[in-house]
């Protein structure tokens, strides 16, 4: 939308109220509330508006003072309000700049980064992936571990719920792909059809903010992160993502035996050169490493293959070929994690990297058969992941230094909280020790 069409917009919905949205560098949504009438006669489409940048965790305080400057594209009328609309704002310095922290603005030229390798779109359709707690503990909706998949709305009450959502996102434009029970007692998952990269990391933002909306009418807890409960399915963020060049899928081949063109197979071999470091941006949280352990269908190994879900990327068997990438988590801040992704695939075309694929469990292969295939694993905590992105030359450099820094700044104090804390599990098996 450009100016006018906002403004009729405004003026046919009655929208009276206008939420600016932005995220911090760990993917946080932030907001805020503007009256409508505002964004057309303070010009804020152009002027934007002053925020305090330390407060938000983008800067020091001593020059804190930032700019946010609505992106006219993402103007959406909310479907669960009366007569509000949300609108995407980049961040700039003072002067006008785009800031280099910001992390819209580094997907942006990640993307730009691809095209000017020759490709004119990076498509991504990313799987949501969510657990829903409902307060009543109703044993009616208990779900035998077996039957969670696909499970009948027979033998759950979250059907009307993940509906709910599915018709709010088409309201806003979205194609669904479809909705369903996943394998966990209480995980859920929407998907949609596929959008640009930059499209793809906002919607992923605006999903869990109105996810969160209408679970508070449906009287549901809902969360993202990735292991609530310790013996059940964690939920994923996994991305399904090809590039493009005027429309023709860059990544398929229909004479390979996986479909796949040799472009795809270094972008391939790019993503798992640099997944250990990618790891810290794609599970980002302490809680992350607990959902990347075998048999709970999430990858904790280096390596990628036809329908294997026990790798980290899986290759679909369908025509519209895409490469599917399996560690990330719905903490991930999408921006990040999007960019992180394509400048690996990109360091992989540029380098010609190249990995066999693995196609039996890599869950039964011995120590022994995963050093002889060159097998590696992913980070097993946060800390290690830190450590492994600090040391990718490749990925810090591409995402900045004025990101990452306060990246880890943030983790590293998470991490060193966690190793301080004493918790019943330390006097569980130590106190009589």
């Amino acid at each position: 939308m450009n100016k006018e069409a906002i403004a009729e917009t405004i003026k046919q919905k009655d929208i009276q109220w206008v939420q600016a949205h932005f995220t911090d560098i760990l993917g946080k949504l932030r907001v805020l509330h503007f009256p409508a009438k505002r964004l057309i006669d303070d010009n804020l489409l152009e002027n934007g508006f002053g925020f305090d940048g330390s407060s938000v965790g983008f800067s020091s305080v001593e020059k804190s003072d930032m700019l946010a400057i609505p992106d006219p594209s993402t103007f959406l009328v909310l479907p669960h309000e009366k007569d509000e609309a949300r609108i995407i704002s980049d961040i700039y310095t003072t002067n006008r700049q785009p800031y280099l922290g910001d992390p819209r603005n580094i997907l942006k030229k990640a993307i730009k980064a691809a095209f000017d390798m020759g490709f004119n779109s990076v498509d991504i359709s990313p799987e949501m992936e969510f657990h829903v707690f409902d307060d009543s503990n109703n044993e009616e909706y208990d779900i035998e571990p077996n039957e969670c998949y696909f499970a009948s709305p027979s033998l759950e009450n979250v059907k009307n719920f993940r509906r709910d959502i599915s018709e709010h996102l088409i309201q806003s434009g979205y194609q669904i792909k479809y909705h369903h029970h996943e394998t966990g007692r209480l995980q859920h998952e929407v998907e949609i059809m596929k959008l640009d990269a930059l499209s793809a990391a906002d919607f992923c933002i605006y999903f869990k903010y109105l996810a969160r909306e209408l679970a508070k009418i449906h009287d549901f807890l809902i969360t993202f992160m990735a292991k609530p409960l310790s013996d059940d399915a964690g939920s994923g963020l996994h991305a399904h993502l090809a590039f493009f060049n005027d429309g023709k899928n860059m990544f398929y081949d229909k004479d390979d035996k996986y479909n796949l063109s040799e472009t795809a197979r270094y972008f391939i071999g790019g993503v798992l050169d640099h997944s250990r470091g990618i790891a810290a941006i794609a599970n980002p949280t302490l809680n992350s490493y607990k959902r990347l352990i075998p048999y709970f269908e999430a990858p904790i190994y280096i390596a990628w293959g036809q329908h294997n879900r026990s790798s980290l990327i899986r290759i679909a068997e369908k025509k519209d070929v895409d490469v599917e990438i399996r560690n990330a988590d719905p903490s991930a801040n999408p921006y990040l994690f999007y960019a992180a992704v394509i400048y690996a695939g990109l360091d992989g075309i540029k380098k010609k990297r190249v990995y066999d694929p693995i196609e039996g469990n890599i869950y039964q292969m011995s120590k022994q058969e995963l050093i002889d295939r060159g097998i590696a694993k992913l980070p097993m905590n946060l800390n290690e992941a830190l450590e492994a992105l600090e040391s990718d030359t490749v990925i810090k450099e591409a995402i900045g230094k004025e990101a990452l820094d306060r990246f880890i700044q943030v983790k590293r104090k998470e991490w060193l909280e966690y190793m301080t804390s004493v918790t019943d599990l330390d006097y569980k098996f130590y106190f009589n020790c």
